[in-house]
């Protein structure tokens, strides 16, 4: 819903007054065409079942010691097919001129300011024999459409966790894409990540026995600013979020990194680390913080959908709390949570693509696919 919308957003705009929207303004036939895709290409493939058997993510060593060409050639070489599967929709469907704009930041931005990741980049379109502006789109564009629940808790033990579930289009494709992503560095394993194969930010991330980090959207983020954002140089949220992971050595310089970076989206990060009341939710625009939550004395757990606090008719978010709440500190474990509030609609849901626990104090990191979806009636938007 939030890709449609948002392309929605840019191509009804009837007055454009900066050079940036005068460029993707086009016909309207372009709106017909995302709507049928969205529509029939999407949603109408997602089977409405009942949650079955847990299956694990695939493990891949992300090499920090290596060329950064080089760091994702297994995970490509084991998942090119789908890849290309997912690349050949998205390039079918959505409007050339909007593609072309994004693409056109690569160079402009990307390869003069964040050369490392330009240069992983490459490294994957090699492989795939797809142009690496295309797969930069592609990791652009998973930024705009992602919908999840995150939540951050004290367990019955005292130990801080991080369990959430990832919702987002494309679900067919992106369970089969899905990976655990181990970054190393002189042969030191730093982080486990769940990650989509051909993206180099991460979404969801524990660093080993500091904190972990998860990245929920914030509202609708329209294409025309996003586009924008690109084009000043920022970062992507979940590349943000990757530095945060590789360079802080704790849950204080997570937290200091995360509220002091400029980006191209507005995004809910939940960080944990491994001490007392170490939890927090932070709710970002694309510039700053604009509210912090945080574990406390009297506050045990804190639970974030795809709304701000406060947003009335958000039904997941009243689900979750009243279901952590009915549960109390004193029955809390990852696994508990697992089996009866995250995989339970209205937050299971046919989009969801995997869920993810976290225990950074035990260095426990668990990656469960998404084998099948809620029955037809019980999804909440």
């Amino acid at each position: 819903m939030c890709i449609r919308d948002s392309i929605l957003t840019v191509w009804k705009i009837q007055v454009i007054n900066n050079r940036a929207t005068r460029e993707i303004a086009t016909t309207y036939t372009y709106i017909t065409n995302c709507m049928k895709f969205l529509t029939s290409s999407i949603f109408l493939v997602f089977f409405m079942f009942t949650y079955a058997e847990e299956l694990a993510d695939k493990e891949y060593v992300i090499d920090l010691n290596l060329p950064p060409r080089e760091r994702y050639t297994q995970i490509i070489n084991d998942k090119k097919e789908v890849i290309k599967e997912i690349y050949g929709v998205i390039k079918r469907e959505i409007p050339r001129n909007l593609w072309k704009i994004v693409a056109s930041t690569f160079a402009t931005v990307t390869i003069p300011k964040f050369k490392e990741y330009a240069e992983e980049i490459i490294g994957i379109s090699q492989i795939l024999n797809i142009t690496a502006t295309d797969i930069y789109v592609l990791n652009c564009f998973y930024e705009i459409d992602m919908l999840c629940t995150s939540i951050v808790a004290r367990d019955k033990d005292n130990k801080l966790i991080l369990a959430r579930n990832f919702d987002f289009s494309f679900t067919p494709y992106l369970r089969k894409m899905h990976v655990t992503a181990v970054y190393k560095r002189n042969g030191v394993e730093i982080a486990r990540c769940g990650n989509i194969a051909a993206y180099i930010g991460v979404f969801t991330c524990m660093r080993m026995g500091a904190f972990a980090v998860s990245m929920n959207a914030r509202g609708m983020n329209n294409v025309q600013d996003f586009l924008l954002k690109l084009r000043e140089g920022r970062l992507l949220t979940t590349w943000m979020l990757r530095e945060a992971v590789l360079n802080a050595g704790n849950y204080k310089s997570a937290v200091r990194m995360v509220e002091g970076k400029r980006t191209v989206s507005a995004s809910y990060i939940t960080i944990v680390g491994v001490k007392e009341n170490e939890g927090t939710i932070i709710t970002r625009t694309r510039d700053s913080p604009v509210n912090i939550r945080k574990l406390s004395k009297n506050v045990w757990y804190i639970a974030q959908c795809n709304s701000d606090v406060g947003h009335v008719g958000d039904k997941r978010t009243e689900w979750v709390n009243k279901a952590m709440t009915e549960l109390g500190q004193s029955n809390t474990s990852l696994d508990v949570i697992l089996n009866q509030v995250l995989l339970r609609p209205p937050l299971l849901q046919s989009n969801t693509v995997a869920t993810i626990l976290m225990c950074p104090a035990d260095k426990y990191f668990k990656s469960i696919i998404a084998t099948n979806s809620p029955a037809e009636g019980n999804e909440v938007h």
